[in-house]
Protein backbone atom coordinates (compact mmCIF):
# COMPACT_ATOMS: atom_id res chain seq x y z
CA UNK A 1 0.00 0.00 0.00
CA UNK A 2 2.68 2.32 1.01
CA UNK A 3 4.56 1.81 -2.67
CA UNK A 4 1.20 2.43 -4.37
CA UNK A 5 0.78 5.51 -2.19
CA UNK A 6 4.47 6.83 -3.12
CA UNK A 7 3.77 5.83 -6.64
CA UNK A 8 0.31 7.97 -6.81
CA UNK A 9 1.99 10.74 -5.24
CA UNK A 10 4.72 10.65 -8.19
CA UNK A 11 2.26 10.17 -10.68
CA UNK A 12 0.81 13.24 -9.49
CA UNK A 13 3.25 15.22 -8.88
CA UNK A 14 4.78 14.66 -12.82
CA UNK A 15 1.06 15.12 -14.12
CA UNK A 16 1.06 18.72 -12.19
CA UNK A 17 4.46 19.47 -13.63
CA UNK A 18 3.37 18.18 -16.84
CA UNK A 19 0.42 19.99 -16.90
CA UNK A 20 2.30 23.65 -15.87
CA UNK A 21 4.43 23.10 -18.37
CA UNK A 22 2.13 22.71 -21.00
CA UNK A 23 -0.39 25.49 -19.61
CA UNK A 24 3.27 27.41 -20.05
CA UNK A 25 3.62 26.78 -23.77
CA UNK A 26 -0.02 27.38 -24.77
CA UNK A 27 0.17 30.98 -23.19
CA UNK A 28 3.75 31.64 -24.60
CA UNK A 29 1.67 29.90 -28.65
CA UNK A 30 -0.87 32.37 -27.78
CA UNK A 31 1.14 35.41 -26.67
CA UNK A 32 3.87 35.19 -29.39
CA UNK A 33 1.77 36.21 -32.16
CA UNK A 34 0.49 39.35 -30.61
CA UNK A 35 1.53 41.94 -32.69
CA UNK A 36 2.08 44.21 -29.82
CA UNK A 37 4.49 41.58 -28.29
CA UNK A 38 6.56 40.88 -31.74
CA UNK A 39 7.20 44.90 -32.05
CA UNK A 40 8.55 44.58 -28.34
CA UNK A 41 10.52 41.89 -29.24
CA UNK A 42 11.99 43.38 -32.58
CA UNK A 43 12.56 46.73 -30.98
CA UNK A 44 14.75 45.23 -28.44
CA UNK A 45 16.73 42.86 -30.55
CA UNK A 46 20.92 42.97 -31.36
CA UNK A 47 23.64 41.57 -29.58
CA UNK A 48 26.13 44.57 -29.25
CA UNK A 49 26.11 44.68 -25.71
CA UNK A 50 23.38 42.66 -23.67
CA UNK A 51 24.48 39.81 -21.13
CA UNK A 52 22.93 37.03 -23.77
CA UNK A 53 25.33 38.10 -26.44
CA UNK A 54 28.05 38.17 -23.94
CA UNK A 55 29.40 34.21 -24.79
CA UNK A 56 29.35 35.57 -28.44
CA UNK A 57 31.15 38.93 -28.23
CA UNK A 58 33.55 37.19 -26.42
CA UNK A 59 33.91 33.88 -28.18
CA UNK A 60 35.26 35.36 -31.51
CA UNK A 61 36.04 32.21 -33.31
CA UNK A 62 33.27 29.34 -34.15
CA UNK A 63 33.03 26.68 -36.70
CA UNK A 64 30.12 25.89 -39.36
CA UNK A 65 29.27 22.37 -40.50
CA UNK A 66 27.52 22.06 -43.90
CA UNK A 67 26.58 18.47 -43.47
CA UNK A 68 23.34 16.53 -45.81
CA UNK A 69 22.03 13.74 -47.87
CA UNK A 70 24.26 16.25 -50.46
CA UNK A 71 27.65 15.35 -48.70
CA UNK A 72 26.66 11.83 -50.14
CA UNK A 73 26.99 13.43 -53.93
CA UNK A 74 30.24 15.65 -53.07
CA UNK A 75 29.23 18.10 -55.62
CA UNK A 76 28.48 15.84 -58.63
CA UNK A 77 25.05 14.03 -59.78
CA UNK A 78 25.49 11.54 -62.59
CA UNK A 79 28.83 13.12 -63.47
CA UNK A 80 27.32 16.66 -63.62
CA UNK A 81 29.09 19.30 -61.51
CA UNK A 82 26.97 21.88 -59.45
CA UNK A 83 27.96 25.17 -57.41
CA UNK A 84 27.33 24.92 -54.91
CA UNK A 85 27.08 21.85 -53.78
CA UNK A 86 24.74 21.76 -50.93
CA UNK A 87 22.47 22.90 -53.14
CA UNK A 88 22.89 19.85 -55.59
CA UNK A 89 19.41 18.96 -55.46
CA UNK A 90 18.07 22.30 -57.12
CA UNK A 91 21.95 22.72 -59.07
CA UNK A 92 22.38 25.71 -57.53
CA UNK A 93 18.91 27.65 -58.68
CA UNK A 94 15.39 27.91 -56.50
CA UNK A 95 13.95 24.86 -58.49
CA UNK A 96 13.81 21.48 -58.54
CA UNK A 97 16.45 19.67 -61.09
CA UNK A 98 16.53 16.45 -58.96
CA UNK A 99 12.73 15.36 -57.95
CA UNK A 100 12.34 14.82 -54.25
CA UNK A 101 11.41 11.04 -54.55
CA UNK A 102 14.39 10.45 -56.63
CA UNK A 103 16.55 12.10 -54.12
CA UNK A 104 15.02 10.63 -51.29
CA UNK A 105 15.34 6.93 -52.27
CA UNK A 106 18.98 7.22 -54.51
CA UNK A 107 20.39 9.89 -52.09
CA UNK A 108 19.03 9.00 -49.21
CA UNK A 109 18.89 5.07 -49.31
CA UNK A 110 23.18 5.20 -50.02
CA UNK A 111 23.47 7.85 -47.67
CA UNK A 112 25.15 5.82 -44.60
CA UNK A 113 28.22 7.72 -43.27
CA UNK A 114 29.68 5.00 -41.82
CA UNK A 115 33.10 6.32 -39.72
CA UNK A 116 30.84 9.84 -38.46
CA UNK A 117 31.97 10.86 -34.92
CA UNK A 118 30.67 13.46 -32.67
CA UNK A 119 34.01 12.94 -30.55
CA UNK A 120 36.03 13.37 -33.09
CA UNK A 121 34.58 16.41 -34.96
CA UNK A 122 34.36 18.48 -32.02
CA UNK A 123 37.63 17.32 -30.47
CA UNK A 124 39.44 18.93 -34.10
CA UNK A 125 37.04 22.12 -33.65
CA UNK A 126 38.35 22.12 -29.75
CA UNK A 127 41.68 21.87 -30.34
CA UNK A 128 41.94 24.50 -33.66
CA UNK A 129 40.42 27.12 -30.82
CA UNK A 130 36.78 27.18 -32.43
CA UNK A 131 34.24 28.09 -29.45
CA UNK A 132 31.42 27.23 -30.84
CA UNK A 133 30.02 25.10 -33.35
CA UNK A 134 26.79 25.73 -36.06
CA UNK A 135 25.36 22.81 -38.07
CA UNK A 136 22.74 22.42 -40.57
CA UNK A 137 19.71 20.81 -39.16
CA UNK A 138 17.82 21.19 -42.48
CA UNK A 139 18.66 22.82 -45.12
CA UNK A 140 17.19 23.62 -48.68
CA UNK A 141 16.58 20.40 -49.75
CA UNK A 142 13.97 19.93 -46.95
CA UNK A 143 15.86 16.62 -45.39
CA UNK A 144 15.96 16.88 -41.68
CA UNK A 145 19.42 15.41 -40.10
CA UNK A 146 17.21 15.12 -36.84
CA UNK A 147 14.85 12.49 -35.74
CA UNK A 148 11.38 14.36 -35.97
CA UNK A 149 7.80 13.59 -35.70
CA UNK A 150 7.27 15.99 -38.64
CA UNK A 151 8.05 14.22 -41.41
CA UNK A 152 9.80 10.42 -42.28
CA UNK A 153 11.68 12.58 -44.56
CA UNK A 154 15.04 12.65 -42.25
CA UNK A 155 18.17 10.63 -41.00
CA UNK A 156 16.70 8.57 -38.55
CA UNK A 157 14.10 7.29 -41.10
CA UNK A 158 15.11 7.72 -44.40
CA UNK A 159 18.79 6.43 -44.44
CA UNK A 160 20.74 2.84 -43.86
CA UNK A 161 22.42 5.47 -41.44
CA UNK A 162 19.62 5.57 -38.97
CA UNK A 163 21.02 7.66 -35.95
CA UNK A 164 20.11 11.48 -35.30
CA UNK A 165 22.93 13.06 -35.61
CA UNK A 166 22.07 16.52 -34.28
CA UNK A 167 21.45 14.68 -31.30
CA UNK A 168 25.05 13.11 -31.12
CA UNK A 169 26.60 16.56 -32.07
CA UNK A 170 24.27 18.17 -29.01
CA UNK A 171 25.82 15.88 -26.44
CA UNK A 172 29.33 16.02 -27.52
CA UNK A 173 29.40 19.90 -27.44
CA UNK A 174 27.75 19.63 -23.42
CA UNK A 175 30.71 17.18 -23.07
CA UNK A 176 33.21 19.51 -24.04
CA UNK A 177 32.06 22.68 -23.30
CA UNK A 178 31.73 23.88 -27.15
CA UNK A 179 29.02 26.07 -27.74
CA UNK A 180 26.16 24.08 -30.09
CA UNK A 181 23.84 26.42 -32.34
CA UNK A 182 21.50 25.25 -34.93
CA UNK A 183 21.44 26.64 -38.44
CA UNK A 184 17.90 26.13 -40.17
CA UNK A 185 16.74 26.57 -43.91
CA UNK A 186 13.27 28.52 -43.71
CA UNK A 187 13.26 27.82 -47.37
CA UNK A 188 11.80 24.48 -48.23
CA UNK A 189 12.23 22.84 -51.51
CA UNK A 190 10.33 19.53 -50.55
CA UNK A 191 8.13 20.69 -47.65
CA UNK A 192 4.84 20.36 -50.07
CA UNK A 193 5.70 16.78 -50.65
CA UNK A 194 7.04 15.30 -47.27
CA UNK A 195 5.09 17.18 -44.63
CA UNK A 196 2.31 15.60 -42.52
CA UNK A 197 -1.66 16.24 -43.11
CA UNK A 198 -1.76 17.51 -39.56
CA UNK A 199 0.08 20.73 -40.83
CA UNK A 200 -2.51 23.80 -42.41
CA UNK A 201 0.88 25.09 -43.96
CA UNK A 202 4.19 25.60 -43.79
CA UNK A 203 4.84 28.09 -40.90
CA UNK A 204 2.77 25.42 -39.01
CA UNK A 205 5.38 22.43 -40.33
CA UNK A 206 8.54 24.95 -39.63
CA UNK A 207 7.06 25.96 -36.08
CA UNK A 208 6.90 22.42 -35.07
CA UNK A 209 10.30 21.79 -35.88
CA UNK A 210 11.78 24.54 -34.34
CA UNK A 211 10.12 23.72 -31.25
CA UNK A 212 11.66 20.36 -31.54
CA UNK A 213 15.02 21.22 -32.19
CA UNK A 214 14.38 23.90 -29.32
CA UNK A 215 13.27 21.88 -26.95
CA UNK A 216 14.65 18.65 -27.58
CA UNK A 217 18.40 19.43 -27.47
CA UNK A 218 19.68 21.42 -24.69
CA UNK A 219 20.18 24.97 -24.25
CA UNK A 220 20.34 26.85 -27.66
CA UNK A 221 22.15 29.67 -27.54
CA UNK A 222 21.66 30.41 -31.53
CA UNK A 223 19.79 30.01 -34.18
CA UNK A 224 20.99 30.59 -37.48
CA UNK A 225 18.15 31.03 -40.04
CA UNK A 226 19.01 30.82 -43.56
CA UNK A 227 17.02 30.92 -47.51
CA UNK A 228 15.16 33.82 -46.60
CA UNK A 229 14.06 33.94 -49.99
CA UNK A 230 10.34 33.45 -51.35
CA UNK A 231 10.45 29.62 -52.08
CA UNK A 232 6.90 28.10 -53.24
CA UNK A 233 4.39 30.48 -51.51
CA UNK A 234 6.25 29.40 -47.99
CA UNK A 235 7.72 32.38 -46.88
CA UNK A 236 8.11 36.09 -47.60
CA UNK A 237 11.04 38.54 -47.13
CA UNK A 238 9.36 40.65 -45.42
CA UNK A 239 9.22 42.17 -42.00
CA UNK A 240 6.50 41.30 -40.70
CA UNK A 241 7.53 37.62 -41.42
CA UNK A 242 10.70 38.01 -40.25
CA UNK A 243 9.04 40.01 -36.84
CA UNK A 244 6.95 36.82 -36.21
CA UNK A 245 9.40 34.15 -36.65
CA UNK A 246 11.62 35.82 -34.47
CA UNK A 247 9.02 36.41 -31.78
CA UNK A 248 7.72 33.33 -32.32
CA UNK A 249 11.76 31.57 -31.63
CA UNK A 250 12.01 33.64 -28.50
CA UNK A 251 8.63 32.02 -27.07
CA UNK A 252 10.28 28.88 -26.88
CA UNK A 253 13.99 30.60 -25.52
CA UNK A 254 14.31 34.13 -24.86
CA UNK A 255 17.84 34.01 -24.37
CA UNK A 256 18.50 32.83 -27.50
CA UNK A 257 20.49 34.57 -30.44
CA UNK A 258 18.46 35.14 -33.69
CA UNK A 259 20.51 36.01 -37.13
CA UNK A 260 19.79 38.87 -39.55
CA UNK A 261 18.35 35.95 -42.25
CA UNK A 262 14.91 35.40 -39.81
CA UNK A 263 13.52 38.07 -42.55
CA UNK A 264 15.03 39.92 -44.95
CA UNK A 265 18.86 39.00 -45.33
CA UNK A 266 22.37 39.10 -44.52
CA UNK A 267 21.66 42.76 -46.27
CA UNK A 268 19.17 43.79 -44.08
CA UNK A 269 19.18 44.93 -39.79
CA UNK A 270 16.48 42.12 -38.81
CA UNK A 271 17.34 39.91 -36.05
CA UNK A 272 20.12 40.39 -33.60
CA UNK A 273 23.29 40.73 -35.81
CA UNK A 274 24.74 40.52 -39.53
CA UNK A 275 26.09 37.51 -41.69
CA UNK A 276 28.27 38.77 -44.21
CA UNK A 277 29.07 35.58 -46.39
CA UNK A 278 32.80 35.06 -47.33
CA UNK A 279 33.53 38.81 -47.61
CA UNK A 280 35.72 40.76 -44.46
CA UNK A 281 34.14 43.74 -43.29
CA UNK A 282 35.72 46.90 -44.18
CA UNK A 283 35.70 48.59 -40.80
CA UNK A 284 34.37 48.82 -37.34
CA UNK A 285 30.31 48.65 -37.42
CA UNK A 286 28.37 49.56 -34.75
CA UNK A 287 26.01 46.46 -35.59
CA UNK A 288 27.75 43.30 -34.51
CA UNK A 289 28.75 40.64 -37.45
CA UNK A 290 29.85 37.89 -37.88
CA UNK A 291 31.65 36.96 -41.17
CA UNK A 292 31.05 32.95 -42.07
CA UNK A 293 33.83 31.85 -44.53
CA UNK A 294 34.08 28.11 -46.65
CA UNK A 295 37.23 26.61 -46.11
CA UNK A 296 37.92 26.98 -50.13
CA UNK A 297 38.26 29.87 -52.22
CA UNK A 298 34.69 29.22 -54.25
CA UNK A 299 31.27 29.52 -52.81
CA UNK A 300 30.52 25.53 -51.93
CA UNK A 301 29.62 24.88 -48.19
CA UNK A 302 28.87 21.33 -48.54
CA UNK A 303 31.94 18.90 -49.55
CA UNK A 304 32.78 18.60 -53.22
CA UNK A 305 35.40 15.48 -54.35
CA UNK A 306 37.52 17.15 -56.34
CA UNK A 307 38.10 20.53 -54.44
CA UNK A 308 41.83 21.28 -54.40
CA UNK A 309 41.58 24.96 -53.94
CA UNK A 310 41.97 25.56 -49.60
CA UNK A 311 42.37 28.29 -48.33
CA UNK A 312 45.51 29.01 -46.68
CA UNK A 313 46.17 29.10 -42.95
CA UNK A 314 48.09 32.44 -42.75
CA UNK A 315 44.67 33.79 -44.54
CA UNK A 316 42.33 32.28 -42.24
CA UNK A 317 44.28 33.41 -39.10
CA UNK A 318 44.91 36.89 -40.40
CA UNK A 319 40.62 36.49 -41.09
CA UNK A 320 40.36 35.96 -37.64
CA UNK A 321 42.86 38.54 -36.21
CA UNK A 322 40.74 40.99 -38.78
CA UNK A 323 37.18 40.52 -37.35
CA UNK A 324 38.46 40.50 -33.96
CA UNK A 325 39.94 43.54 -34.29
CA UNK A 326 36.83 45.19 -35.94
CA UNK A 327 34.47 43.99 -33.39
CA UNK A 328 33.03 40.82 -35.01
CA UNK A 329 33.31 36.71 -35.31
CA UNK A 330 34.57 34.34 -37.63
CA UNK A 331 33.36 31.80 -38.30
CA UNK A 332 34.94 28.71 -40.53
CA UNK A 333 32.92 26.24 -42.27
CA UNK A 334 33.82 22.65 -43.32
CA UNK A 335 31.76 19.95 -45.38
CA UNK A 336 31.86 16.49 -44.05
CA UNK A 337 32.84 13.91 -46.40
CA UNK A 338 30.07 11.12 -47.39
CA UNK A 339 31.79 9.05 -44.93
CA UNK A 340 31.49 10.95 -42.09
CA UNK A 341 35.21 12.77 -42.31
CA UNK A 342 36.24 16.13 -42.08
CA UNK A 343 38.48 15.95 -45.38
CA UNK A 344 42.09 16.15 -44.45
CA UNK A 345 42.78 19.30 -45.87
CA UNK A 346 40.74 20.75 -43.24
CA UNK A 347 41.73 19.06 -40.61
CA UNK A 348 45.60 20.33 -41.69
CA UNK A 349 43.79 23.64 -41.51
CA UNK A 350 42.38 23.02 -38.05
CA UNK A 351 45.65 21.81 -36.85
CA UNK A 352 47.51 24.84 -38.04
CA UNK A 353 45.24 27.39 -36.53
CA UNK A 354 44.88 26.12 -33.28
CA UNK A 355 48.82 26.03 -32.86
CA UNK A 356 48.75 29.79 -33.43
CA UNK A 357 44.93 30.71 -31.17
CA UNK A 358 47.09 28.16 -28.55
CA UNK A 359 49.88 30.22 -27.94
CA UNK A 360 48.30 33.70 -28.58
CA UNK A 361 44.53 33.11 -27.83
CA UNK A 362 44.30 35.67 -25.17
CA UNK A 363 44.70 38.26 -28.07
CA UNK A 364 41.65 37.16 -29.24
CA UNK A 365 38.66 35.72 -27.21
CA UNK A 366 37.44 38.53 -24.87
CA UNK A 367 38.61 41.08 -26.36
CA UNK A 368 37.52 44.30 -27.90
CA UNK A 369 38.85 46.95 -31.09
CA UNK A 370 41.36 48.97 -30.05
CA UNK A 371 40.70 52.35 -31.72
CA UNK A 372 43.20 54.39 -30.00
CA UNK A 373 45.66 52.50 -31.73
CA UNK A 374 46.61 53.68 -35.60
CA UNK A 375 49.12 52.08 -37.64
CA UNK A 376 51.67 53.73 -39.80
CA UNK A 377 51.40 51.61 -42.75
CA UNK A 378 54.70 52.43 -44.22
CA UNK A 379 57.16 49.99 -46.38
CA UNK A 380 54.01 47.09 -46.17
CA UNK A 381 53.57 46.91 -42.42
CA UNK A 382 50.08 45.24 -41.68
CA UNK A 383 49.30 45.13 -38.68
CA UNK A 384 45.79 45.05 -36.36
CA UNK A 385 45.04 45.81 -32.59
CA UNK A 386 43.10 44.27 -29.73
CA UNK A 387 42.60 45.07 -26.15
CA UNK A 388 40.99 44.13 -22.39
CA UNK A 389 40.80 46.07 -19.88
CA UNK A 390 44.26 45.05 -18.81
CA UNK A 391 46.61 44.83 -21.85
CA UNK A 392 46.49 46.03 -25.82
CA UNK A 393 47.58 43.55 -28.19
CA UNK A 394 49.74 44.88 -31.67
CA UNK A 395 49.06 41.46 -34.32
CA UNK A 396 51.83 42.23 -37.00
CA UNK A 397 51.02 39.77 -39.85
CA UNK A 398 53.83 42.11 -42.40
CA UNK A 399 56.48 43.49 -41.21
CA UNK A 400 57.85 46.74 -43.04
CA UNK A 401 60.44 45.33 -46.20
CA UNK A 402 62.80 48.04 -45.76
CA UNK A 403 63.73 46.81 -42.10
CA UNK A 404 62.67 50.16 -40.40
CA UNK A 405 60.55 49.66 -36.88
CA UNK A 406 57.13 49.32 -36.87
CA UNK A 407 55.61 52.41 -35.76
CA UNK A 408 52.28 52.41 -33.76
CA UNK A 409 50.17 55.58 -32.78
CA UNK A 410 48.12 54.94 -29.38
CA UNK A 411 46.05 57.36 -28.27
CA UNK A 412 46.90 57.09 -24.49
CA UNK A 413 49.73 57.39 -21.57
CA UNK A 414 50.53 55.15 -19.29
CA UNK A 415 51.98 52.60 -20.97
CA UNK A 416 53.51 49.25 -19.44
CA UNK A 417 55.84 46.42 -20.30
CA UNK A 418 55.84 45.15 -23.84
CA UNK A 419 56.71 41.54 -24.88
CA UNK A 420 55.78 39.47 -26.91
CA UNK A 421 52.97 36.54 -26.92
CA UNK A 422 54.72 33.98 -27.61
CA UNK A 423 57.96 33.35 -25.30
CA UNK A 424 59.46 30.95 -28.01
CA UNK A 425 59.66 33.81 -30.13
CA UNK A 426 62.42 35.58 -27.50
CA UNK A 427 62.49 39.32 -26.45
CA UNK A 428 61.37 42.26 -28.92
CA UNK A 429 63.00 46.01 -28.66
CA UNK A 430 61.04 48.93 -28.42
CA UNK A 431 61.15 52.06 -28.00
CA UNK A 432 58.29 55.26 -27.53
CA UNK A 433 57.95 59.50 -27.65
CA UNK A 434 55.14 61.01 -26.36
CA UNK A 435 53.48 64.00 -28.25
CA UNK A 436 50.95 65.78 -26.92
CA UNK A 437 49.21 62.84 -25.09
CA UNK A 438 49.91 60.18 -27.85
CA UNK A 439 52.55 57.68 -27.26
CA UNK A 440 54.14 56.94 -30.68
CA UNK A 441 55.31 53.51 -30.17
CA UNK A 442 58.72 51.88 -32.30
CA UNK A 443 58.84 47.79 -32.44
CA UNK A 444 61.99 46.43 -34.18
CA UNK A 445 61.54 43.37 -35.50
CA UNK A 446 62.44 40.58 -34.25
CA UNK A 447 65.15 37.81 -35.14
CA UNK A 448 62.30 35.17 -34.60
CA UNK A 449 58.76 35.97 -36.01
CA UNK A 450 55.49 34.36 -36.13
CA UNK A 451 54.68 33.03 -39.76
CA UNK A 452 51.44 34.01 -39.28
CA UNK A 453 51.45 36.72 -36.75
CA UNK A 454 53.65 37.83 -34.45
CA UNK A 455 51.56 39.39 -31.20
CA UNK A 456 52.65 41.99 -28.74
CA UNK A 457 50.68 42.50 -25.16
CA UNK A 458 51.10 45.98 -24.19
CA UNK A 459 50.56 46.37 -20.20
CA UNK A 460 47.76 48.92 -19.71
CA UNK A 461 48.21 50.89 -16.46
CA UNK A 462 45.20 52.30 -15.05
CA UNK A 463 44.34 55.94 -15.91
CA UNK A 464 44.77 58.82 -13.70
CA UNK A 465 40.81 59.53 -11.81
Amino acid sequence: MTMNLRSFATQTASFAATLTALLTAQAQTNAWDDPALQDAAWTARGCTNDARGQWFRDAKFGAFIHFGLYSELGGYWHGQACDPAEQIMGLGERRQSIPWKQYQQEVGGAFNPANFSAQKWVSLIKAAGQKYLIVTTKHHDGFAMFKTATTSYNVVDSTPFARDIIRELSDECKKQGIVFCLYYSIGDWCAADVMGPQFTGYEDYMHAQLRELLTHYGDIKMLWFDNYWYVNDQWKNDLPHAKRLYAFAHSINPNMLINDRCGRGAASTDGDYATPENQLQGSRRTRYFEVVMTDTGDDNWGWVKTARNYRTPAQLIHNLIDCTSKGGNFVLNVGPTASGEFPPQHVALLQAIGKWTGTNGAAIYGTVPAPECVMEFANGLQAYATKTSADLYIHVTQWPSDGTPAVVQIGRTGLGKVELLDPTLGKVECSSELKNSVTFLKITKPEIVDPYATVLRVALQPAAP
